[in-house]
């Protein structure tokens, strides 16, 4: 048995909850308002606790790793599910293996399907093994042929989901031909592509750039873009006291956009203004990622710029910089 997160509608939103049936399923929302991250990622995470003894000091390992429960997120789309594929790399780096995040990531399989109507904030397709119809991330991808779906095992994971499945027949020649061209049509609706290697090399020389000094100004460092993000990963920790003698360790989101996020011991901050703070935004997802990943920060899903209350576009800024 499987707990399934699926798009639900709730008030003017459309979130990823547990859904109980499919009727509780938003199926007409092209994206969710929020990314599928925090089904994984989870916004607030408790790390472990701890307890002062006799002796001194006790760590205790929170019972939640071992009683993650096996989880689909359905409905996923191409976007959001390679997002994930970044994720992993950020959370298994070297030596350093994030253990509550793989918990919920081993134990979780996405099905994603495809975008037929991209929005025009979307900009998927600028990036490497990308698109409103791609794979990439993805354990199984649907994707709509009139009234019904062509259903591609990508994974060991989605093999598992389908098997046995009295719902499905084999693909007819047909079925590929009409998955191809709804394919076709929807890299149509998306904009003209980012020339993203060009931009990079510009942003390699472009730290002392007085371009900087104008672009960050339309910012209001709401941070709504970070928390919409499917890629932004980064964290602060804080402990939590219970009386005297016992706490927790958590871990929560948090963002490069903000003032407290550098402060240091002191008071001394090395970003204390907006726009160095909105440089190292920037420069982060499209620079120093690319330079120890070999790939960008950023999936294209275009929801910075679709809930950014000013209205600041990420594509303008890069294109700024180029």
């Amino acid at each position: 048995m499987y707990t399934v997160y699926a798009p639900k509608k709730a008030a003017t939103t459309v979130l990823y909850e547990a859904i109980a049936s499919f009727d509780e399923y938003d199926g007409n929302a092209l994206q969710t308002n929020t990314s599928s991250k925090g089904i994984i990622y989870p916004q607030c995470d408790r790390l472990f606790e701890f307890a002062k003894t006799a002796d001194g000091m006790e760590l205790k390992a929170c019972e939640k790793y071992e009683k993650v429960e096996e989880t689909i997120i359905f409905g996923c789309r191409p976007c959001d599910a390679k997002g994930f594929l970044l994720l992993d790399k950020l959370f298994n780096w070297g030596e350093y293996r994030d253990e509550s995040y793989f918990s919920r990531r081993e134990k979780t399989a996405i099905i994603s399907i495809s975008c037929a109507t991209p929005q025009s904030t979307c900009f998927c397709n600028s990036f490497e093994d990308s698109g409103p119809v791609s794979k990439t991330g993805s354990d199984l991808l649907l994707t709509l042929i009139g009234e019904r779906y062509l259903v591609e095992v990508v994974t060991e994971k989605g093999k598992k989901i389908i098997e046995g499945s009295r719902y499905l027949e084999p693909a007819t020649e047909n079925d590929v031909a009409l998955k191809q061209e709804a394919e076709q049509a929807a890299a149509k609706k998306m904009p003209e592509r980012l020339e993203l290697d060009e931009i990079k090399k510009s942003l390699d020389t472009a730290f002392e750039s007085p371009y900087w000094d104008t672009a960050h100004l339309p910012c209001l460092k709401c941070n709504v873009c970070t928390f919409v993000c499917p890629t932004c990963y980064c964290f602060d920790i804080s402990e939590c006291l219970k009386g005297y003698t016992e706490g927790e360790r958590n871990r929560t989101w948090d963002s490069c956009s903000l003032e407290s996020f550098t402060k240091m011991a002191g008071g001394v901050n090395p970003r204390s203004d907006s726009k160095r703070r909105f440089r190292q935004r920037v420069m982060h997802k499209f620079r120093y990622h690319v330079d120890n990943f070999n790939e960008y920060l950023c999936t294209g899903c275009g929801r910075c710029i679709r809930y950014c209350p000013v209205g600041m576009d990420i594509k303008r800024v890069l294109e700024g910089v180029k």
